[in-house]
Order: C-alpha cells, then sequence, then structure tokens
C-alpha cells in the first residue's frame, strides 16, 4: 500500500474511535482491501492489519472486557457523561434537529414462543401453570428504526430461507413499504447492515429538518462495517456509537420499545395457540408480528424511549439518576494500570 492509502487508513481507525466504533483487526483489513480493489491490486497479507498498527504511534490493540464488567462499567456515571458530552457535541457541530434524531436496533423471535403473563387460576391449584408452547423456534430478527419525534421506519424482517414467496405479501399479510430479507439463518450480516442503511436513507431522506442525521446505534458488527460507513459519509448520516453493553439504560428502543413488542406478539401467538393452531409458520409470524408491532410501537413509546434514555430532550439526568452505582475502591498507587481503557469518545470529523 501506499504511504497516502495507509494515512486515509489511520484517519478513518481514528474517526471510527473517536465515534465510539474501536475497529478490529480485521475491520482494519477490510478498509486496506476496500482501497485496493479500487485499482485492481493484490489484498494485503492475513497480518498486515497486525504490522500496520505496529507502525502507528497513535494506535495499539486491546482486548475486551467480559461482557457482565462491561455492563457494570457502562454503568459509571463518567462513561454516561462522557456519552452525552459525545451526542450533546455532536448535535451542536452539526446543527442536528431533534426530528433528524435516529435510533436503530435489531431484536429477535423464537416463531412460536408465547410471552409470560400473568393468570389466574383456582386457590387449590399448586405450581406455574403451563400452556403449550406452538412449537416453532425458527428465529426471525427484525431491525427496527425510530426517530426522535415518534415516527417509525418500516420495519426490516429477516427470516430463515432462499426466496421470498408470494403467499408472505398477500391478503394484507405485509404492507408493501415493510421491507423482508430472507437469510440462511435468520440472522444479519454486514450485507444486510448496509441494506437496511439504504432503506432507512430512503425513508427518511425526504423527512430531513436540517443538513445531518444523527444515528445512534450499538456496536454491532454488521454496523461496523466499511462500506456501511462509507454510505452513511456519503449521504449525510453521522453515526454514534453508544459504550459497550448500555442499550439497556442508553437506547431509546430497548428502554421504550422492544420489551411492549415482545409481550404483545406473544399475546397473538396465545391467540392462534386458542384457535388451534399448533404450528407457527412464517404466514402466521407477519399477520401477528404486524399486529404486535401497531400495537406497541407507537408514537408515545418511541418518545418515551427518548426521553428516559435522555435524548429528546437532552437530559442526561434521566440516565444517571436511575444508575445503581457504589464508588470504586481506590486503585493502589502502586499497583499496574488496567489494559482495558475507559471509554473515551470525542467529536467525529468529517
Amino acid at each position: 500500500m501506499t504511504q497516502v492509502e495507509e494515512t486515509v487508513i489511520l484517519e478513518r481507525v481514528i474517526d471510527l474511535i473517536d465515534r465510539g466504533f474501536p475497529p478490529r483487526l480485521d475491520d482494519v483489513r477490510d478498509m486496506a482491501d476496500c482501497l485496493l480493489d479500487e485499482r485492481d491490486a493484490t489484498r494485503v497479507g492475513p497480518r498486515w492489519a497486525e504490522n500496520f498498527v505496529r507502525r502507528q504511534p497513535q494506535l495499539k490493540t486491546r482486548f475486551r472486557r467480559r461482557i457482565d464488567y462491561q455492563r457494570a462499567l457502562a454503568e459509571d456515571p463518567a462513561i454516561v457523561q462522557a456519552w452525552f458530552a459525545l451526542v450533546r457535541n455532536t448535535i451542536a457541530k452539526y446543527g442536528i434537529h431533534d426530528d433528524d434524531v435516529y435510533n436503530f436496533d435489531e431484536t429477535g423471535f423464537l416463531m412460536g414462543m408465547l410471552s409470560h403473563a400473568k393468570v389466574i387460576t383456582t386457590s387449590d391449584r399448586r405450581g406455574r401453570p403451563r400452556t403449550k408452547q406452538p412449537g416453532n423456534r425458527e428465529w426471525v430478527s427484525v431491525i427496527q428504526g425510530v426517530c426522535a419525534d415518534g415516527w417509525a421506519l418500516p420495519p426490516y424482517v429477516i427470516v430463515k430461507g432462499k426466496y421470498h414467496l408470494l403467499s408472505w405479501y398477500t391478503n394484507g399479510q405485509f404492507p408493501p413499504e415493510w421491507r423482508v430479507h430472507p437469510s440462511e439463518n435468520g440472522w444479519t450480516t454486514n450485507e444486510i447492515g448496509l441494506d437496511w442503511l439504504k432503506h432507512f436513507e430512503k425513508c427518511t431522506k425526504s423527512r430531513t429538518k436540517g443538513v445531518k442525521r444523527l444515528l445512534i446505534l450499538d456496536g454491532h458488527n454488521s454496523h461496523k462495517s466499511t462500506k456501511f460507513d462509507d454510505y452513511c459519509k456519503e449521504h449525510g448520516i453521522i453515526a454514534l456509537c453508544m459504550p459497550p453493553h448500555s442499550s439497556h439504560e442508553l437506547q431509546p428502543l430497548d428502554v421504550g420499545c422492544f420489551s411492549p413488542l415482545k409481550a404483545s406478539y406473544g399475546k397473538e401467538i396465545e391467540k392462534m395457540m386458542r384457535m388451534q393452531i399448533t404450528h407457527i409458520t412464517k404466514d402466521d409470524f407477519f399477520p401477528a408480528f404486524k399486529a404486535a408491532f401497531f400495537t406497541s410501537i407507537s408514537k408515545e413509546n418511541v418518545q418515551a424511549g427518548f426521553r428516559q434514555a435522555g435524548l429528546v430532550p437532552f437530559d442526561p439526568e434521566a440516565v444517571l439518576s436511575r444508575l445503581d452505582f457504589k464508588p470504586k475502591t481506590p486503585t493502589p498507587s502502586n499497583s499496574c494500570p488496567s489494559s482495558q481503557g475507559s471509554w473515551d469518545p470525542k467529536t467525529p470529523t468529517t
């Protein structure tokens, strides 16, 4: 690679780190390969990214901590305050309107699983009452985007399979603006993540009040690909990544929408079970999900999610006041520093 190309990669890596997306070595190698593909050059070797980092005094590699520790770390007020400082500075820098603030995330469904619910039984009955599950444990993923003004993007549904079936789109099962994407296992890939981003651009471009849109997301690999980041920059989308394992406090969809959605879907499946439907197919899933979506992803729930996440209106105390935080024991002065640095975002540059 040329020195100019390596400088481009270095600037991109630093920009990703500043926005809360610390890339892996595989991501850096992907950046290099994309540049080389543009001039039909041979791709880099398997150890190129590691050697590249060694050559850059500004960079170093670190291991991530275990999830349970990371979640506790994410509830450190200093990390939460740094997150809100990043959001505030980004909004101020780009003049982002409240109605141009978005959040998106992925959630999953086992097609035939019921929700937990309290039921009435006779007083002499012992143990928990059991309801037979309809049986299908096939996985369906849904990528959902929402706006701070309460509007929800048409859902993007990922189902296990290879082909679209006509029955999914007939008899009003599926609104025409919704997207269905078959995949090998019902899970998201980098390609699907990019396709969703194009769906987001199509749905939100005409609604944009300012010049830039702010997109709040988590650190899932499908949100960190080079092509995903390039598309954001080309279309005026500023993507900010929340601190690791903090979505239960900081993400509007997690705080305000996904729990009601799962509960509503479980109720729809229970209705089918009471009608003696013992196996849930995709043709059953779509109308059940459609009903659950319109029940739960309401303007009120979406706005409540942004409010409780402290984003719109901007209010860090909405989150900080909920944190169950115990002060850390002071570190002895002769101890070695941790190999895991704190989450230290900076306002992104374009």
